[in-house]
């Protein structure tokens, strides 16, 4: 088996990562145009549900509900595909010595290309609604690359799961159906929570991004640095923690790809 060094590796990443994207193109335009449509289509239904049906008292609901399924769609969809990324390399993981890092990595990266469309066409939403651009977002790129690493951390931990028990990505599904409802996307938690409460829902670091982004975007105010910095802090390590389960498990990953 042939092994790699570390600018190799980053070689391949990069490589590798121009490839999907390449093949995803020529073979359709609708996997590009999906990441636009799933969260505008769940605004527009969530809008049609809580904004006429239950009149929600929430100001500019239509860009309050588009930040927070934004935000979210973009975790929940690469952290889905993420989670399978080492049970869907097959072979692959016998023919290099390569890191199984490289899986997860190259699937949250390419993801992470579609979801800057997708930035571009909130921030030009916000635009069209009368929101302008200030100081604050400067802070954008610190809260998209936090997101960035806590897709990483989670992605990592379900793909080392997923090889061994495959119907766990139906519980990863599951899960972040539940995480959705929890992250406060269509409502604001200081409205539904009581006080004693709100320290708690935010324990879930996407509630916290949400209600950051925001922050950041809507009422033109700092982000919580502390709270970002606890949330890359986390990541961070399980991302290094990760790294050592699979050099452990590197082996048995290659074995459970012949099966």
């Amino acid at each position: 088996m042939l092994t790699i060094g570390q600018r190799q590796f980053w070689d391949i990443v990069l490589t590798k990562l121009r490839l999907n994207l390449r093949s995803e193109v020529s073979k359709t335009y609708l996997g590009y145009l999906w990441w636009l449509l799933e969260p505008a289509l769940f605004v527009a239904a969530l809008y049609v549900v809580f904004g006429i049906f239950l009149k929600t008292r929430t100001d500019n609901l239509t860009v309050f509900l588009a930040v927070g399924m934004v935000t979210f769609s973009w975790f929940a969809r690469s952290v889905s595909n993420g989670s399978r990324s080492l049970d869907t390399a097959g072979s692959l993981t016998n023919q290099v010595a390569v890191p199984k890092l490289l899986f997860p990595l190259v699937v949250v990266s390419q993801d992470f290309v579609k979801q800057t469309l997708v930035f571009v066409a909130l921030f030009l939403f916000l635009f069209f609604m009368g929101f302008k651009m200030t100081h604050v977002w400067l802070s954008l790129p610190f809260l998209i690359i936090t997101q960035w690493l806590l897709i990483l951390a989670v992605a990592m931990v379900f793909a080392a799961i997923v090889p061994f028990l495959p119907d766990f990505r139906y519980l990863v599904s599951t899960g972040l159906t539940i995480l959705m409802w929890g992250s406060g996307i269509f409502y604001s938690y200081e409205d539904v929570i009581i006080a004693k409460h709100q320290d708690l829902f935010l324990l879930n670091p996407m509630a916290r991004l949400i209600k950051n982004y925001r922050q950041v975007l809507m009422d033109g105010n700092w982000p919580d640095w502390g709270a970002l910095g606890l949330i890359a802090l986390f990541a961070m390590v399980v991302i290094v923690s990760m790294l050592w389960v699979y050099k452990k498990l590197d082996t048995t990953y290659a074995r459970l790809a012949l099966q």
